[in-house]
């Protein structure tokens, strides 16, 4: 066995540049395969862990998914509001540890304004991990501190994309902005007094204000229409704000955290059971896999495109070497003189072959944990995908064992070519 690997690795080397293209090309179609098994895993990872730390987000009752679109990735608007009595009775359940209130609204260039409190820095995960901070601090209590009103925390994203610092003076937007009217609160600017870290979860593209900050901004509004449209742009100037006015009549939605998480079932029952305000309780982790099924035709698809890709390049390892038997009618006719016999010529060129697919496919290996290493931080902080390097998983291996399948059926046709001239041929090759 030494001796046939030893002639087919000098076989392949006296023909390296056109075998080399062909490894290559072998190499990039499975550094497509795995990167895109690898990508769609750690996207649907991260998809699942966009919000950790939460048992249950509560909001009104109707759409589970709807409430995880608006509530957790701030896409499309609820169509109703729940009361905020509804969050002040969760608050005083025993088995609540803590409770974020969350409004949404409001834009800033695009990006949606998160009505809230500071317990969300505190509480909060992403990707397993709580918030940090790149520059500056959470937004204070408006109770204790009235300067809070006006204060703002930055994702990530809008930091970068804008190029806000800390002191930036802010001004927000009614709605999705837009409209005949001046829907922007410029009687009110915020100022910036944090910016957080990058986690790769919809937060990054979202500006926190405090709740009461929130609903200072929309005092004097009605119908959607601006204080200024009304001649009463700055009737609220005249005297100072007072936080506790400032309690809202209703929220979008509330994010819970349990003392002990055996106890969500139960808790969810009673919180759907409220009288007071018909409402839903959803299990975070449960309602996102459920909305990733929306998407799971489309990854299946990329899996399918990258696995013909590859597929074909294994094919184009058959092909090349079929096109070069031509030229090899003399080696494989020396050999027959040595005493080789057809069948282990056969061997001899299925080898071969064998080894440029395997080649390519170790390389394209390795090309893909070295792609996802230097890549990770690019794609979660562009992309939002929490990148985990490794060794492939267990689907990967079975794509891999599946393409090198593929490969010794490929290197079956210039195996079977060099038996049929090995046999043709004899001790008399063709002249050439």
């Amino acid at each position: 066995m030494k001796f046939w690997l030893g002639l087919a690795w000098q076989s392949a080397w006296s023909r390296r540049q056109a075998l080399s293209l062909v490894t290559v090309s072998v190499a990039v179609s499975v550094l497509i395969l795995l990167s895109v098994q690898q990508l769609r895993e750690d996207a649907r990872r991260s998809f699942s862990n966009a919000l950790s730390g939460v048992d249950l987000i509560v909001g009104p009752r109707g759409s589970a998914t709807e409430l995880m679109l608006y509530s957790v990735f701030q896409i499309g608007r609820p169509s109703r509001n729940m009361g905020y009595a509804g969050f002040q009775e969760i608050q005083k359940m025993p088995q609540v540890r803590w409770a974020v209130p969350i409004q949404l609204g409001d834009t800033y260039k695009g990006h949606p304004v998160l009505g809230t409190t500071p317990t969300l820095f505190t509480e909060i995960k992403s990707q397993g991990q709580g918030l940090r901070w790149a520059q500056g601090r959470a937004f204070g209590d408006p109770a204790a501190q009235p300067q809070a009103l006006s204060e703002v925390v930055l994702g990530a994203e809008v930091a970068r994309r804008f190029g806000h610092q800390l002191g930036d003076k802010l001004v927000m937007t009614h709605g999705a902005g837009g409209g005949p009217e001046d829907t922007d609160h410029d009687e009110q600017p915020l100022t910036v007094v944090g910016i957080l870290q990058p986690t790769g979860a919809p937060i990054d593209r979202t500006v926190l204000v405090n709740l009461e900050g929130f609903e200072a901004m929309h005092q004097g509004w009605g119908l959607g229409i601006s204080p200024k449209a009304l001649k009463a742009a700055h009737a609220h100037e005249d005297a100072p704000l007072n936080a506790k006015e400032l309690e809202p009549v209703s929220l979008s939605a509330v994010w819970v955290g349990l003392h002990n998480r055996t106890e969500v079932f139960s808790v969810r029952r009673k919180i759907e059971s409220f009288n007071r305000d018909p409402l839903m309780a959803v299990m975070p982790g449960v309602a996102l896999d459920e909305l990733w099924q929306v998407v799971k035709v489309v990854e299946n698809s990329l899996v399918l495109v990258g696995l013909l890709v590859a597929a074909s390049a294994m094919l184009s390892v058959a092909a090349v070497l079929l096109v070069a038997m031509a030229g090899r009618r003399k080696e494989l006719a020396i050999l027959r003189a040595m005493g080789v016999a057809p069948k282990a010529l056969l061997g001899y060129v299925l080898l071969e072959s064998m080894l440029v697919c395997l080649l390519g496919i170790t390389l394209g290996e390795l090309f893909s944990l070295a792609l996802m290493w230097g890549a990770q931080d690019l794609l979660r902080v562009q992309f939002g995908v929490l990148v985990q390097p490794g060794w492939p998983s267990e689907q990967a291996w079975l794509s891999l064992a599946a393409l090198s399948a593929v490969a010794m059926m490929a290197s079956v046709l210039p195996a079977w070519q060099a038996y049929r001239l090995s046999l043709m041929d004899g001790l008399h090759p063709p002249a050439v």
